[in-house]
């Protein structure tokens, strides 16, 4: 199937908004600090399902938006799952290692990015590891993975829209089924979101005010006789707390939050899917495989094109194109988001080890991700943004992988 651009603009003005998305996914990704896996390793280690809720909140935004986008007929639905195989037994033994060696890692492949471009010399380290992974994978695993792919093997097979839930679910891929579909799948995807943070958050509340005396509280009867000022209405209090927090983020002198970097991203998301539609595969399709195309292309100073010798690395994208761009981007962004709000240092982790176990987690990163076929943002996300199933064959193999991992270290 031959891609049709659905708006006349070219591929110049391409170009500079999927630079332009790599920029703002860096920046909003540093200043709130938004890992996958420390998403989900705070299930485990502290109960707290904030970070996780937001993800699912992202991940139903995304969906949200594509899809309406798609039922209500401004972008068409034809290009992005046609002549896909993805699903298959790949997908899960793939995102099982990547969330081990992530978590052993420190970071998720979004993480892993803007951490290295903060100055966290582990997450250097780690992009090495996958580097040496994906060059793993290559040589190791994809000759067999991609016969198990084209007989259909415990996997789908090339030739329709196998991943596509409202052909699924409808056989067709009319706007109304597109629209029922993403209204069934986004809607509880974000009620679940929502229900997980207000959880989280009720129980910290009752932690944190179990130990306060209601007669001393400033509103009390007590506190009054005492002669002190009147507190300001909530109204007002809620005013002035907005507007000094709008302030302090403007001027980088304090994190985003969870909530607020969620919907930037999910915006983010919906940019790069409606300017990239018809010219290119209009989703956040980034960190994975680029990873291991920079190995090949740090090998072509030494004279060894891998690109001649290794089946995946002749099958892999060129240089220029617009996911790699988002990739150097998302770096830049990253970067200046840290210098400039006094973040951007050069960290040593004091214990050695760490440096060890970077690389052999981003070894794992690199092979899980290529068996996966994609990563937490390249496959997972984009793939819940795309209706599809796989993203949540994803999400559970991850989260088996960092429960796995989370016990190792334990015992370690």
């Amino acid at each position: 199937m031959v891609l049709q651009p659905v708006f006349s603009y070219g591929w110049p003005i391409v170009f500079g908004v999927f630079a332009l998305s790599g920029f703002i996914l860096g920046w909003s990704a540093q200043r709130g600090n938004y890992c996958f896996v420390n998403a989900m390793t705070s299930v485990f280690t502290v109960r707290s399902y904030e970070r996780f809720g937001a993800l699912l909140l992202l991940f139903g935004l995304s969906a949200l938006g594509a899809g309406l986008l798609v039922g209500l007929g401004v972008i068409p639905a034809s290009d992005q799952y046609y002549f896909n195989y993805f699903g298959g037994w790949y997908i899960l033994v793939g995102s099982v290692i990547f969330g081990f060696g992530a978590a052993l890692a420190g970071g998720c492949n979004l993480s892993m990015l803007y951490r290295a471009a903060s100055g966290y010399v582990q997450n250097w380290i780690e992009l090495f590891g996958m580097m040496i992974g994906t060059y793993i994978f290559a040589v190791g695993i994809w000759p067999f993975q991609l016969y198990t792919m084209e007989k259909g093997i415990l996997s789908t097979t090339s030739g329709g829209y196998v991943e596509y839930l409202p052909y699924l679910i409808f056989h067709n891929v009319s706007d109304a089924g597109v629209l029922a579909t993403t209204m069934l799948y986004s809607i509880p995807l974000i009620g679940l979101g929502i229900y997980l943070q207000a959880r989280t958050k009720k129980k910290w509340k009752l932690m944190s005010t179990g130990n306060v005396s209601k007669g001393m509280m400033p509103s009390s009867p007590k506190v009054k006789a005492l002669g002190r000022p009147a507190v300001p209405s909530p109204s007002t209090i809620k005013r002035m707390d907005l507007k000094g927090e709008a302030k302090d983020l403007l001027l980088l002198k304090k994190p985003y939050g969870t909530n607020l970097t969620t919907v930037i991203l999910a915006l983010d998301m919906l940019l790069v899917f409606i300017v990239g539609a018809g010219y290119t595969f209009n989703y956040l399709v980034i960190t994975s495989s680029d990873g291991g195309r920079f190995f090949e292309y740090i090998l072509f100073l030494f004279g060894q094109h891998l690109f001649l010798t290794t089946p995946w690395f002749n099958d892999s994208l060129p240089i220029v194109d617009t996911s790699t761009l988002m990739v150097v981007m998302l770096c830049v962004g990253a970067f200046f988001s840290s210098y400039l709000s006094g973040d951007f240092k050069i960290r040593i982790p004091r214990e050695k080890k760490r440096l060890a176990i970077g690389f052999i987690g981003g070894i794992l990163v690199g092979i899980g991700v290529r068996m996966a076929l994609g990563c937490n943002v390249g496959l997972m996300w984009t793939n819940f943004a795309q209706i599809g199933y796989d993203g949540i064959i994803f999400i559970f193999g991850m989260l088996g992988g960092v429960y796995l991992a989370v016990k190792v270290q334990e015992r370690l």
